[in-house]
């Protein structure tokens, strides 16, 4: 299987994820001579990937899956997971549609499309609620998912026989 894992860059001002900077998101969309110096400057240093994706791809990888990676480019795959945000969903769902003319499988990721499925729905085929990392695991064992999928904790074991 073929994913295309979608960190969207934002067309309008900088973004900064919820895998950043907490919560569903920041944007600084500059105003001034100065605002637009200091995005500039985040654009270039502050471009910090998510740790979701990194996860999602080791997973995949790991499972012998195709694992591809963009910000925006719509690149050919069977499934595609964007990471959401609520100050930027517009234009990521947006994204998600052209992929889905396209015939692939898309779902979303994150904080957003797990608290505000509402606003993702109706752009995409699945809604990973939780942290992503156990939905995945089985999306790369081959079980596909529709709908809102509720991707439980994993839990971990301690040196003391427990989990957390």
């Amino acid at each position: 299987m073929r994913v295309v894992l979608a960190d969207l860059k934002s067309d309008r001002g900088f973004v900064s994820k919820d895998t950043v900077v907490g919560g569903y998101g920041s944007r600084l969309d500059p105003f001034s001579r100065v605002t637009s110096l200091i995005s500039y400057f985040k654009k270039q240093f502050h471009d910090v990937p998510s740790v979701h994706m990194a996860y999602i791809a080791a997973i995949l990888a790991r499972g012998g899956h195709e694992v591809k990676w963009t910000r925006g480019e719509m690149l050919d795959g069977d499934v595609a997971l964007v990471l959401s945000s609520l100050v930027d969903y517009k234009s990521e769902t947006a994204w998600a549609d052209r992929m889905r003319e396209r015939g692939v499988t898309v779902g979303f990721i994150g904080i957003t499309a797990s608290k505000m499925p509402e606003l993702f729905a109706d752009h995409c085929d699945f809604i990973f609620n939780g942290e992503p990392e156990a939905a995945v695991m089985r999306l790369a064992h081959g079980i596909a998912p529709r709908g809102t999928v509720v991707s439980e904790p994993i839990q971990y074991p301690t040196g003391d026989g427990a989990t957390v």
